[in-house]
């Protein structure tokens, strides 16, 4: 694989990011994930919440970049992907707070 296709991969995360309604569906966070009830009175629950969150996309996008280019992601461009994932957090957050 090229850095064009690296390129298109990693665009094709942010814009699978930026359609929150698909995720939420897809991943029902509201209804039988609904993380939030799954450990009760946890130390701290927005570091919970964003660790589940990030887990379940960070396997997506893992399994999404094996499925494409049969091939495990290397470490670097994993890194990337999680550094997305966590700059989108305040929106998922949002999403899944109305």
């Amino acid at each position: 694989m090229d850095t064009v296709e690296i390129e298109n991969f990693t665009r094709d995360v942010k814009n699978d990011l930026n359609n929150l309604d698909g995720l939420v569906n897809y991943y029902d966070f509201l209804g039988n994930h609904n993380i939030r009830s799954i450990v009760f009175n946890p130390e701290n629950d927005q570091s919970f919440f964003d660790g589940a969150v990030v887990a379940v996309l960070d396997q997506r996008y893992r399994e999404f970049f094996r499925s494409k280019f049969n091939t495990e992601m290397d470490e670097l461009l994993r890194l990337d992907i999680l550094e997305i994932i966590r700059a989108h957090m305040p929106y998922i957050q949002k999403k899944l707070n109305e």
